[in-house]
């Protein structure tokens, strides 16, 4: 580790000794008995997750929990909802809050302990979210990239007719506190699964904290889609939080550059997946292709 002369560590070392904290302060507190039932004792371990949620995400997301309704489709009850609180009305409601699809940029599943059930119940609830129709209209970064065509065009003497815009979908991840090693064993026995749900049905991204193992889906377009299996192990709540961070980015309209904690995670982000799975992909990629 590097440590300059003042005797204060490097940046990264200071960002990841931070997670690290933080990684063992989540298990330690779903260890805490609070309660004898279940639903009380999960709702204690979704808010601590919302809590640490609110401590590292940009401001100008509100972290809850309540159901995301679109013009068709909704979502079932979500145990965490990231969404855009400056641009965006919420409805709160007697039994749940009612989130507009347009303004939530990522739903979360927390779950204690792995259970095929559970990872049954996550994929169900993936696939619903996924289905939800968007209704967008052009945003500045659509108007920029119709400018920067225009002038382009206009270099080259040719003309457009516009661009294809595919928007990313709702993100969405999942958390597992405790289990799941036989599943990430040989992620090669759930490779036929992989192939035929994880398009529509696997979180982008899925931590399980104690076994410090990351599930990451790739799916921008660049080489084929797949997921990747990685052991970050003391480190796997960063690598979980950049991801996150990276979702909400991919889906927000900024006047600044863009915030990169991998900068700060180097040594994190140099670790190969053990097991990468393909699958065929149907949906188009998010971007912008002109016409």
């Amino acid at each position: 580790m590097f440590v300059a002369k003042d005797g204060s560590s490097s940046g990264e070392s200071r960002v990841l000794h931070y997670f690290q904290a933080k990684s063992r302060q989540l298990l330690a507190t779903s260890d805490l008995a609070v309660c004898e039932h279940p639903g009380l004792s999960g709702s204690h371990r979704e808010e601590f997750q919302r809590i640490y949620l609110r401590e590292v995400i940009p401001r100008s997301f509100e972290v809850g929990r309540g159901m995301v309704y679109g013009l068709f489709g909704r979502s079932r009850e979500a145990d965490i909802v990231i969404r855009d609180s400056q641009n965006y009305p919420s409805l709160p409601m007697s039994d749940h809050a009612f989130y507009f699809a347009e303004s939530v940029r990522a739903v979360i599943e927390s779950k204690s302990r792995w259970s095929m059930e559970d990872w049954r119940d996550v994929q169900e609830k993936t696939r619903t979210v996924r289905s939800i129709i968007l209704e967008y209209s052009p945003n500045l970064r659509d108007e920029i990239s119709m400018l920067q065509q225009d002038i382009a065009a206009l270099q080259a003497g040719q003309q457009h007719n516009g661009a294809l815009i595919v928007r990313p979908k709702i993100g969405t991840a999942a958390v597992f506190i405790e289990g799941g090693r036989d599943f990430l064993k040989n992620p090669d026995t759930i490779s036929d699964e992989i192939e035929e749900n994880a398009e529509d049905s696997w979180p982008d991204v899925t931590l399980f904290l104690r076994e410090g193992v990351l599930i990451s889906k790739h799916e921008d377009g660049e080489g084929d889609p797949h997921v990747g299996f990685y052991r970050l192990g003391e480190n796997a709540l960063i690598g979980f939080t950049n991801t996150l961070l990276r979702i909400l980015a991919d889906r927000t309209v900024s006047a600044n550059g863009r915030f990169y904690l991998d900068n700060y995670m180097r040594s994190v982000m140099q670790v190969e997946p053990y097991a990468v799975l393909e699958y065929p992909g149907t949906n188009w990629p998010p971007g912008r292709t002109p016409i």
